[in-house]
């Protein structure tokens, strides 16, 4: 028995003394990697924000308390690439930006460590960022336009937008234009709105458009689609019948036409507020009318102000209901106003008498010019009128 524990005392004191030596062989071989005995690293990058961008990433960061950081390396795809940054540090918070370039369409994995001037690292910080380029580039489209109208009585060009998918990250179409001096114009839509108004704008000149997209929120460039150039339809004339409209009115009968302007002299009825318009038999009309208790007429106009490009024009009103009694004409004339009837046949571009019997006006403009166009008439109060239910306005080709 006596045997049995001393055998056991020196196996246990034989271990120990093993366990020792090995702890004492271990701190030898740390020592050889830690000479000084302990380990140094330096202040790690705050505040690490990557944002994208075209074949290229912004990287942002903040240095805080280590004063002794005398450079930056950043890595990525996998550490084959890098950037060395020097880093002059001050007494307060420092800033990192950094540009990366010429980087394709990828998710990128970054790691950044800082360096002291003895080469002690800092413990690595990791973040993801994403370059946009070519692929990107190539799935975007420009926004699409339902409608696109000039009317000339303003040169004014409204311009009706579509929708588009929102995760695009489209926000906003820019649109160029020419006015009527020849200054162009720049002006930009966001995908929020969806009408655009161009004015002065230059009849017979195209505008091009394209389309703003961020591809997400911490982007730094901002890509475009391809301009599109198209030219809008031209609207010359407003308001030509089949069911003329009126703007006032008396809730009854007579009114004022609506687009149209009318001169006090065709307004007689209503004590002398309406005219130029009349609810006939249901159907809104064009309208001269004297007698039956309204005043003479002697010197009518109910025209509209346009501008009009080079070219032939023919202008036909249809659906006539006149009386026997007074004079009509169809007139173009340069500027702001038709002639006086006395003087319409001399000072209009062009006059037509208007009957029962389908005339047409028509006229040729050497440039583009601003006209009004409409009817001057000369309504005896003997029980005289004349209503038109259409016009048609064209130019010929």
């Amino acid at each position: 028995m006596k045997y049995n524990m001393r055998y056991n005392r020196c196996i246990i004191m034989l271990l120990a003394i093993l366990i020792v030596i090995a702890g004492c062989s271990k701190m030898d071989e740390y020592k050889k990697y830690v000479k000084s005995g302990e380990i140094s690293y330096t202040g790690k990058i705050d505040s690490l924000q990557i944002f994208s961008g075209n074949k290229r990433v912004l990287i942002k960061g903040l240095f805080l308390s280590d004063p002794k950081i005398d450079k930056c390396v950043i890595y990525w795809n996998s550490k084959k690439d890098s950037a060395v940054i020097s880093v002059h540090r001050t007494q307060g918070v420092d800033t990192l930006k950094y540009l990366i370039n010429n980087l394709e369409d990828n998710v990128y994995n970054f790691e950044i460590l800082t360096y002291d001037k003895l080469g002690n690292a800092s413990i690595p910080v990791y973040a993801v960022g994403t370059a946009y380029g070519d692929r990107y580039q190539a799935s975007l489209g420009n926004r699409p336009i339902s409608k696109k109208e000039l009317y000339a009585g303003d040169l004014t060009t409204t311009l009706l937008f579509g929708s588009m998918d929102r995760t695009s990250g489209v926000f906003a179409t820019e649109v160029e234009y020419k006015d009527q001096s020849g200054d162009n114009h720049n002006l930009f839509i966001p995908i929020d709105s969806t009408s655009l108004v161009l004015p002065d704008y230059a009849i017979g000149t195209e505008f091009k458009y394209r389309t703003l997209f961020l591809p997400d929120t911490s982007c730094i460039d901002t890509f475009y689609s391809a301009f599109t150039s198209t030219g809008p339809s031209v609207v010359y004339l407003l308001n030509l019948g089949d069911q003329f409209t009126h703007a006032e009115w008396d809730g009854g009968r007579w009114g004022v036409l609506e687009n149209w302007i009318t001169n006090d002299d065709t307004k007689n009825a209503g004590g002398n507020k309406y005219g130029g318009y009349e609810l006939r038999g249901g159907v809104g009309v064009l309208s001269f009318e004297a007698g039956w208790g309204l005043r003479a007429v002697p010197n009518g106009k109910i025209y509209q102000k346009t501008t009009l490009p080079p070219g032939d024009y023919t202008f036909t009103p249809s659906g006539i209901e006149a009386g026997s009694a007074g004079v009509i004409y169809a007139a173009v004339a340069q500027g702001d106003e038709l002639p006086d009837f006395d003087l319409v046949g001399s000072e209009s571009i062009a006059a037509t008498r208007i009957t029962t019997a389908g005339e047409s006006l028509q006229f040729h403009l050497d440039k583009t010019t601003s006209v009004a166009i409409g009817f001057v008439a000369n309504m005896p109060d003997v029980g005289s009128y004349f209503k038109v239910k259409k016009i048609q306005f064209t130019k010929m080709e």
